[in-house]
């Protein structure tokens, strides 16, 4: 008789097509040995079994994070937080005190104005309304070069800003006549014309650091791995056990994310997706052909680590990717690598990519109906069925665009906390057939066309994006946007968990606790389909285990 090494007491909640609910679990190595009543698992126990009594909690499967950004939470733990300024005279003594240990002559760059994940209008964080200026900043550090970051405009909502002492604007050649060359980007300027260190941008990719900001300091390598070991542990905090980022990363990125696997030190289950640089698509020819070969089909790597298919952007600011490709390394928050490419240029590549066998992932937002006549067309030249390309971060579309999807054979992947909560309010001015089409996963789920939710770490807990997909409640209202639109809590836990593991090709072995898939579970204080709606969000996340293995919380005795 096969042995369990741990059991786990409490409600479970296996969220499997079965609709398995039992009193307890039992684990075996990395996986899931059996679920059932108390009783009837006792007889896997022996005098070296381990058991957790989690009384009165609910046990699901682990957050699996379909749009995650998980190494750019973790960049912001690196700089000096201004998360706890309030006024222009709270920065300057943060940023005196940074002085203070700082050589003369070195940088001092502190995270954004506002407080985190969202950075919601920087100025009216601020007692005086208004960033401070190289005038503050000058008088706090005169012998430095100071730089308070700019968010993305992803974490926030634009305009975004970036303030900078006298020093740092001379050194980035930023004088009076100095103008910016991408769209959306602007030097504010004083009565006299004369630059005030700030600088705002109106675009949502952070553009003015590429644009203005040459000697401001990057990333390094070193950073960007530090900054995946530190996210882990917030993400397990939440319940997230798996994450995938479909909006590709950068090669730098992947290299940090390898380098902590063969060290050890992945705890989580990450599925990436490459952003191949590409400069012509003669470059992408030879590239597809010849360079990403471990990338083609279900790619390359183990059940911790997994690199499949790449990312090719439709649209995009042609300037700022030509600034980004003067060096690839330069990603900033995002991790991956700004590039734009037209309709025509776009269903080139996507050619080139079904030709050489490439899973193709690119972010649809709202244009979805521009995206799917390209893909049917590669679709009637090789035939897209079973390939699994994903269309990312849909927004909005229409019932006749779902059915087309569901022909088409693709993934969708959606970010119910940004397109409906934090930016939905753009949208009640639709009717409401029209509003159910935003962030449309009801409608999506009833076609049959496979969806899974990521929270694009706005915020990153999980459980905010499963309320945000029962309520569809609005940052302006509570009143949800497109009411039929709605899922019930358990649908949506299943977005936030299972559905993901067909993106990495893991359905087989990762999602449901069912015995023979992976021990990746998070222990709740509460179920969360009983609650009380708005109290979903707040549940205590008491215990995260990823292949048998406790990665956050207290395990019960």
């Amino acid at each position: 008789m096969t042995v369990a090494d741990r059991l786990l007491i409490g409600r479970v909640v296996a969220l499997d097509d079965a609709g398995t609910e039992a009193e307890a679990i039992a684990l075996r190595g990395d996986r899931v040995l059996a679920v059932g009543s108390v009783a009837e698992l006792s007889a896997l126990r022996s005098g070296r079994t381990e058991v957790h009594d989690f009384a009165g909690a609910t046990i699901i499967p682990g957050f699996n994070d379909t749009h995650a950004h998980l190494d750019s939470v973790g960049l912001a733990r690196l700089r000096p937080s201004l998360d706890a300024a309030r006024s222009i005279a709270d920065i300057v003594q943060v940023v005196r005190g940074l002085a203070r240990i700082t050589p003369p002559g070195q940088w001092i760059v502190t995270t954004p104005v506002g407080r985190s994940p969202f950075y919601f209008d920087p100025p009216s964080a601020l007692a005086e309304r208004r960033m401070p200026n190289r005038h503050d900043l000058d008088a706090a550090a005169p012998d430095h070069l100071v730089c308070i970051s700019a968010p993305s405009g992803y974490w926030g909502q634009p305009p975004c800003y970036t303030a900078l002492n006298s020093r740092a604007l001379q050194l980035n050649g930023i004088d009076r006549n100095r103008q910016p060359s991408v769209a959306g980007v602007e030097i504010e300027r004083d009565a006299a014309g004369e630059p005030t260190g700030v600088i705002i941008d109106r675009n949502y990719p952070e553009s003015a650091l590429l644009d203005l900001l040459p000697a401001v300091p990057r990333f390094t390598a070193d950073e960007r791995r530090e900054a995946v070991r530190q996210a882990q542990p917030i993400y397990h905090a939440f319940g997230t056990t798996s994450i995938y980022e479909g909006h590709g990363c950068a090669p730098v990125v992947i290299a940090q994310y390898r380098e902590l696997h063969e060290l050890g030190q992945l705890s989580m289950r990450t599925g990436l997706v490459v952003n191949p640089v590409i400069r012509s698509i003669e470059d992408a020819r030879r590239m597809f052909a010849d360079w990403l070969p471990h990338a083609r089909g279900s790619g390359i790597g183990d059940a911790t680590l997994r690199v499949t298919g790449i990312h090719v952007p439709f649209g995009g600011d042609p300037t700022v990717a030509a600034l980004a490709a003067r060096d690839p390394t330069d990603v900033s928050w995002s991790g991956y690598v700004k590039q734009a490419f037209s309709p025509p240029q776009f269903e080139a590549l996507a050619m080139l990519a079904a030709q050489h066998g490439l899973r193709l992932h690119t972010v649809a937002s709202d244009r979805v109906d521009e995206i799917l006549p390209i893909l049917e067309r590669v679709d009637a030249a090789y035939p897209l069925a079973g390939r699994r390309w994903v269309l990312e971060h849909l927004s909005r579309t229409r019932p006749e665009s779902i059915a087309r999807i569901r022909r088409l054979g693709l993934l969708v992947t959606v970010i119910p906390a940004y397109h409906v909560w934090k930016v939905g309010d753009r949208y009640r001015s639709l009717d409401e057939q029209a509003q159910q089409g935003v962030v449309p996963v009801r409608q999506l789920l009833d076609a049959g066309v496979p969806v899974a939710a990521g929270t694009d770490a706005v915020p990153a807990d999980p459980l905010f994006t499963v309320w945000a997909m029962v309520t569809r409640a609005t940052r302006g209202s509570a009143a949800p946007l497109g009411a039929a639109a709605r899922l019930d809590v358990e649908r949506a836990l299943r977005l936030m968990t299972v559905a993901g593991a067909a993106l990495t090709y893991d359905e087989q072995r990762k999602g449901p606790l069912a015995p023979g898939y992976f021990a990746d579970l998070t222990v709740l204080s509460e179920d969360p389909r009983v609650v009380e709606v708005d109290r979903i969000p707040q549940l205590r996340r008491i215990a995260t285990m990823v292949g048998g293995r406790f990665v956050a919380g207290e395990p019960a005795d």
